[in-house]
């Protein structure tokens, strides 16, 4: 691929420093004010039916007998189940199924193998599966889906599962049976997996019986009556506690705008993170008009779970981020973190009832009132200081816990935590827990203008920081930065012989910059996540192929999380490996790059929303921006020249200006150098740290 430059003239910058200190980064003030936005991806996401993908099984064109049976449960009794919460809407039942028992086997003429299990949980409207020991080989694939065309698909999963654990249940199946089709293309096996539970959802009438209530409030109006485009940031979840409970969660935008998934939603609902990873999200659950009695039928399921960022009891308010970017039409919901005074106008938006697609029940209402009180409380989930609303129209039920409350703007402003029990028509009022009162806490994630997924920002306060090491030690470091005035520094991780730190990005999503290692003798990749500068636990990322290196990490198709950038010195070929966390998902070739030059950092520098390559020429000092779209190059730049004995170490915001800087570091004087830029134009520089000693800066 040739080396195309665009925008022409070489740009030759003299090194200086500025006569005054740049603008420190901006910290958002309680009171601040967000607008939304939409969701720019596809309208699908990901979602996929039988009828619209190849399965291995339909590709060798195999004949499954949906009728065979690995497991079959009896048909539950409602009577005997205990019901935990007026929105548990399912329980789990024990099974005992490895990836052997009962099974349809084919082998196919090419070697590779396809087994096929089934799991009937009779009169269920929905069943998932529990997998534990989920271990495979690399090549290895299972997916779960229910016997009709219709019917969503989920997976591939691949290795140790979605979460790297072996352990997580899948997607919910719209039936009473869970086909589970593991796909071996041969070669050495992995230690399979086991299903040790299924999730049985209630049928609609046995739901009734159990909640001991009608369908739907009377009272009840269809936000589709409404105009508020907040409606497509609320979305039905459901989710498994020792059972299968329904609530509502609300997508929020945050202040970079950057489009990443979080995801609101009640403490009582959402508690801990093994719960967050099963959590399922039902997008655009809503009539096709008012009172049309008819669903949609762009309804979105996604189920790959989320990471449980922020939680508090007495705030009863749970702050996610999904794994699965929200489908296109989705909205980034505004917010406001100034408290609301008693009078204010305000409505809600929820999904009452037990119920989840293609059901009709459960379709998203709109209450309409104002705020009555200020200082509410609720004895059955912790909320202490929360609003009280006097509803003027519509009300609120079981299944609405963790809705958003929103001004008349539009800003959200709190989170249904309460109402009355049993639900009534009669004077309804709820409780809401106060985003002003729990903003704080959840500011480091959506209050403050972040590099992509904590990169660099150790200590989560929005600002990118410095990683350094120690050759003779093998010794990490981080050193905290506003903007480049040293606040700090903390010793890292000791990483040992013949690993070497590459990197630096948020894998997990829990808001903490990780570690990327590579050992470039087995060619293994790692994980290692910190809390700020302690490590917490590690995990094995892919292997790479044989002349393959990892030189750098960053967001390529827009999902929110790393993926890996690798370089074959010898073909001079760069590749780009799709990461789920630690787990290697998809990847394909990026562009060639031309002798002398190399990776020096990734950010997205033309502000188009795709990552873009930082390139550095040690022989001639040049810098370059190579400008991608996925894995494909769609333009080129020269950078400035660098200064004599500087070499360009990596890339980020740090003037808060949300525009990609150069980070800069001689090896000779030890002193470190950012260079602020707009998009490939250098603006101006600072002097940043001088390091001790034995020390080398290799990341911001």
């Amino acid at each position: 691929m040739a080396f195309v430059m665009f925008s022409g003239a070489l740009l030759s910058i003299v090194f200086a420093l500025p006569n005054t200190q740049p603008k420190q980064n901006s910290q958002p003030e309680p009171g601040v004010t967000l607008p939304s936005v939409a969701s720019t991806k596809s309208p699908n996401e990901g979602m996929r039916t039988r009828a619209d993908m190849v399965l291995p099984s339909s590709r060798y064109g195999l004949q499954i007998d949906w009728n065979q049976t690995s497991v079959s449960l009896d048909k539950l009794d409602v009577h005997s189940v205990p019901m935990r919460a007026p929105n548990q809407i399912g329980v789990n039942r024990s099974v005992a199924v490895s990836a052997n028992t009962r099974a349809q086997s084919f082998v196919n003429p090419d070697g590779s193998q396809i087994t096929v299990l089934t799991i009937k949980s009779s009169g269920a409207s929905g069943i998932s599966v529990h997998f534990r020991n989920f271990a495979l080989s690399d090549s290895d694939e299972v997916y779960v889906y229910g016997p009709a065309a219709e019917s969503i698909v989920f997976g591939p999963y691949v290795n140790k599962g979605p979460w790297g654990s072996g352990e997580f249940w899948s997607g919910t199946i719209i039936a009473d049976t869970a086909v589970i089709e593991f796909y071996s293309r041969g070669r050495q096996s992995g230690n399979g997996f086991e299903i040790f539970e299924i999730s049985h959802i209630f049928p609609e009438l046995d739901s009734r019986f159990r909640l001991g209530e009608p369908d739907i409030l009377g009272c009840e109006v269809d936000a589709s009556c409404y105009g508020n485009i907040e409606k497509n940031a609320v979305a039905r979840i459901l989710y498994n506690d020792n059972g299968a409970f329904v609530c509502t969660g609300t997508l929020l935008n945050d202040l970079a705008q950057d489009r990443v998934p979080y995801f609101l939603t009640a403490n009582h609902c959402v508690q801990t993170q093994a719960i967050a990873q099963t959590v399922e999200v039902y997008w655009f659950y809503q009539t096709t008009s008012c009172n049309s009695n008819v669903l949609r039928n762009d309804i979105v399921h996604q189920a790959s779970g989320a990471n449980l960022l922020a939680t508090q009891t007495s705030n009863d308010f749970s702050l996610l981020r999904l794994h699965s970017n929200p489908p296109g039409g989705a909205l980034f919901a505004g917010w406001t973190s100034a408290a609301q005074p008693a009078g204010t106008a305000v409505f809600g938006l929820h999904h009452p009832g037990g119920f989840v697609p293609p059901d009709i029940q459960s379709y998203l209402r709109r209450a309409g009132g104002t705020i009555t009180g200020i200082s509410q409380s609720c004895a059955d989930t912790g909320l202490q200081n929360g609003y009280r609303t006097g509803w003027t129209s519509g009300a609120t039920e079981p299944g609405a816990s963790g809705s958003g409350l929103f001004a008349s703007d539009g800003s959200l402003v709190g989170v249904l935590s309460c109402g009355p029990a049993p639900p009534t028509c009669n004077n309804p009022s709820n409780s809401y827990s106060k985003f002003s009162n729990f903003y704080p806490q959840i500011q480091p994630y959506i209050g403050t203008v972040r590099a992509f997924g904590a990169k660099y920002d150790f200590n989560s306060d929005g600002k990118p920081d410095y990683v350094l090491y120690n050759p003779g030690t093998r010794q990490t470091a981080i050193w905290y930065l506003n903007n480049n005035v040293y606040q700090g520094g903390a010793l890292g991780p000791t990483v040992s012989v013949p690993w070497a730190f590459v990197d630096s990005a948020d894998f997990n999503g829990d808001g903490h910059s990780d570690y990327a290692l590579f050992n470039s003798i087995t060619r293994q990749t790692a994980i290692w996540y910190l809390n700020n500068h302690v490590y917490v636990n590690g995990v094995y990322g892919p292997n790479l192929p044989s002349g393959w290196v990892l030189v750098a990490v960053g967001d390529f198709n827009g999902n929110g999380t790393p993926d890996y950038v690798l370089y074959n010195p010898s073909t001079r070929q760069t590749a780009i490996w799709y990461l789920n966390n630690n787990v290697y998902v998809s990847g394909g070739y990026g562009p060639t790059l031309p002798a002398g030059w190399s990776v020096a950092g990734l950010e997205d520098f033309n502000r188009d929303g795709h990552t873009d390559y930082l390139l550095f020429n040690s022989t001639n000092r040049q810098s370059a921006v190579w400008y991608l779209a996925g894995r494909a190059l769609i333009g080129a730049a020269y950078g400035p020249t660098i200064a004599s004995g500087y070499q360009v170490k990596g890339s980020a915001d740090f003037n808060g200006d949300s525009k990609p800087d150069y980070a800069l570091f001689n090896a000779t004087t030890r002193q470190s150098a950012i260079w602020y830029m707009n998009n490939n134009v250098y603006v101006s520089g600072a002097y940043g740290p001088t390091l001790p000693a034995g020390w080398t800066l290799s990341r911001p």
